[in-house]
């Protein structure tokens, strides 16, 4: 009887994965980039996390995007060769096109997780931010604010600039179901790409130096490179997006206002594309005009100059707090 009753207070008291491994303590005070500067953090484990989560991303994104391809052609009757049914969906000819690209990258939130949990001993809540969860509130309001900010500015280049932006109304054709697919999978897009390389690579590339504009600028520099173009325009233009998104992560505390950006910009972009010329013509865009980047670069900044304003009301918590038990992600 003793023994069993042993093994009933045993079976509760029994720590879960995530408190068996997170068992660094997140320094006091520190800004979002700093999170991982903990008493053991060593520089050899951030490089090391930081190649492991590009190889790992350069090799289970393809992965996963060509088994979600692999069972669409399945599941359809094998329809020509898979190589070009794969090709189709990559380019976004098809609505499933978008699982099967925004899958692969959804994948960096896993890979963000594990790496901060199993290299860093820290709770994966601080990838979201300094309180260690994400504030939904702060969310949601930078996302409306997103959205508004993104759609004023349009509004002002398509009446100031000669061939601005396109809209006209001439959906492409199943515009319905390409829309339906783009508002569930591109959020989780666009904040898997926000908790990689503005959550992890920030953190972990902020714990080598003091300055956060040294984890602020090289993730940007690596976002850039993901996004690979030779277009000298475009490159400007993300690069410029990734230290604008970085600046206002450390100056918010968190990804909320960074997550909101992007996905009220791809949104915007995916949706405007499937009403006025189609998704497939989106994304392959490969270049693009000074004016043109000079504009989108000119949106995001007038999106991080209301954040800021916004911020010095509403006050989001900047630094940490030091609360190695609060709650993971979400």
């Amino acid at each position: 009887m003793a023994d069993s009753k042993r093994r009933r207070i045993a079976g509760p008291a029994e720590a879960s994965f995530t408190a068996r491994h997170a068992t660094e303590k997140v320094p006091v005070g520190v800004d979002y980039t700093q999170v991982l500067r903990t008493p053991n953090a060593s520089p050899a484990a951030s490089l090391m996390g930081v190649m492991l989560g590009v190889l790992t991303f350069m090799v289970l994104t393809p992965l996963v995007s060509q088994a979600m391809a692999a069972l669409y052609w399945l599941a359809t009757g094998r329809p020509g060769e898979f190589t070009d049914t794969y090709r189709s969906l990559v380019a976004y000819e098809v609505p499933f096109g978008l699982v099967v690209g925004h899958a692969g990258l959804a994948m960096l939130i896993p890979i963000s997780i594990v790496l901060v949990l199993l290299i860093h001993r820290v709770r994966p809540g601080y990838l979201s931010s300094v309180l260690g969860h994400i504030r939904w509130r702060w969310f949601f309001l930078t996302l409306v604010l997103g959205f508004a900010a993104l759609w004023l500015v349009l509004l002002v280049q398509n009446l100031t600039m000669p061939g601005g932006p396109n809209w006209a109304i001439t959906p492409q054709a199943g515009a319905l179901w390409f829309i339906l697919v783009m508002l569930v999978t591109t959020p989780i897009q666009a904040a898997a790409e926000e908790y990689f390389f503005r959550g992890y690579l920030m953190q972990s590339l902020g714990s080598l130096v003091a300055s956060p504009w040294f984890g602020i600028v090289v993730s940007a520099a690596v976002f850039t490179l993901f996004h690979a173009s030779t277009n000298l325009a475009l490159v400007l233009d993300r690069f410029a997006f990734g230290v604008l998104a970085g600046w206002l992560v450390v100056r918010t505390g968190g990804l909320e206002a960074a997550i909101g950006a992007h996905i009220a910009n791809n949104v915007s972009a995916f949706g405007l594309a499937a009403l006025t010329s189609s998704m497939a013509e989106v994304k392959a865009i490969t270049e693009v005009t000074w004016a043109a980047a000079a504009w989108d670069v000119g949106r995001f900044a007038f999106f991080v100059l209301l954040i800021w304003l916004l911020a010095r009301g509403y006050r989001p918590a900047t630094v940490t707090l030091g609360l190695s038990r609060t709650p993971t992600l979400g």
